[in-house]
């Protein structure tokens, strides 16, 4: 028998590629790691990493055991939670991978009242860009995954789950927040703060626009940022003007900071998604988090976003 906390060893210096990173990971010392490694080397006959000095990589054969032993893991952790699933406690750890701003919003106070319902779940939430995202679910990292755009990948399945709306955002005292309506062509009049190219909310406006003959290469960008809370901090601060998820706009818009302008004829709306893989068995806390799902909205779609949020606060 393969003793798993070698394996264990063995899958995060992997990940990590570093035998001293790897220890602090797991709390041991670098010594013990190396200890681990060589064990299972010599039980299995095979070198799992190739040594240059202080640096380690997967050899061929390790790049081979890897995902086996990923599976070994996750299987015994499955055995040890379906048993106590059996004795009337669902308990767990249910790993949620994240591709959206709304998503990474919606996701805290959704797990928070989950594991309110089941207390010995733990929740862990992985953010990535949307095809790393969905790497981690076909490969099992993670247990389900938000994301904004339906990636055609084998055994991936795709529920809508929550109406995302993209806003226009102006600073406090801009002269469009008196107004509240402007006509899509004063775009080109102003300076913009955007999100890059690949993002799924910069997509989103790009087709909105389209649809009303704005094309966005023509706004004067005069930043890019990687993410929506560093847009509408740099819009508080009047440098340009962004487009934002609007509940990652609610506190500012709360507090006075920001206001939003909504443009004539424009609907900047867009589904986020809850991804599963179909080709793996779902866990005892992944089950009772589909039930809760279930249980929350029937076919896991909400069209008011404000009304979920509101009773995920509750």
């Amino acid at each position: 028998m393969l003793p798993l906390e070698s394996l264990h060893v063995f899958v995060v210096a992997a990940e990590l590629e570093n035998f001293s990173r790897a220890a602090r990971r797991l709390h041991l010392s670098q010594p013990a790691v190396s200890q681990h490694i060589q064990a299972l080397e010599k039980r299995l006959g095979v070198q799992l990493f190739e040594r240059n000095g202080r640096r380690v990589r997967l050899s061929a054969a390790g790049e081979t055991l890897l995902p086996l032993a990923r599976d070994l893991i996750r299987a015994s952790k499955q055995l040890e939670e379906v048993a106590f699933t059996l004795s009337g406690e669902v308990v767990g750890h249910l790993i949620v991978g994240c591709s959206t701003t709304s998503g990474k919003y919606v996701l805290p106070p959704l797990l928070a009242k989950f594991r309110r319902r089941y207390p010995l779940v733990k929740g862990t939430v992985r953010v990535g860009m949307r095809n790393q995202v969905i790497d981690w679910l076909q490969a099992g990292e993670v247990d389900l995954a938000i994301t904004s755009e339906r990636i055609n990948r084998s055994g991936i399945h795709y529920r809508q789950f929550f109406e995302d709306e993209i806003v226009l955002i102006v600073p406090k005292g801009h002269p469009w927040a008196e107004k509240g309506t402007i006509p899509p062509e004063a775009l080109y009049e102003e300076q913009f703060i955007m999100r890059e190219p690949v993002s799924g909310t910069y997509m989103a406006v790009v087709e909105a626009l389209d649809e009303v003959g704005i094309d966005v290469e023509r706004l004067e960008r005069v930043l890019t940022l990687g993410n929506s809370e560093a847009i509408i901090m740099a819009v508080e601060e009047g440098i340009g003007l962004g487009f934002v998820p609007r509940v990652a706009a609610e506190r500012c818009l709360a507090l006075g900071r920001i206001a939003v302008v909504q443009l004539e004829g424009v609907n900047m709306r867009r589904w986020l998604y809850i991804a599963y893989n179909g080709m793996r068995a779902k866990t005892p806390a992944l089950n009772a988090f589909c039930e809760f799902m279930e249980e929350l909205h029937p076919g896991y779609t909400c069209t008011d976003p404000q009304l979920l949020l509101h009773f995920l606060r509750e």
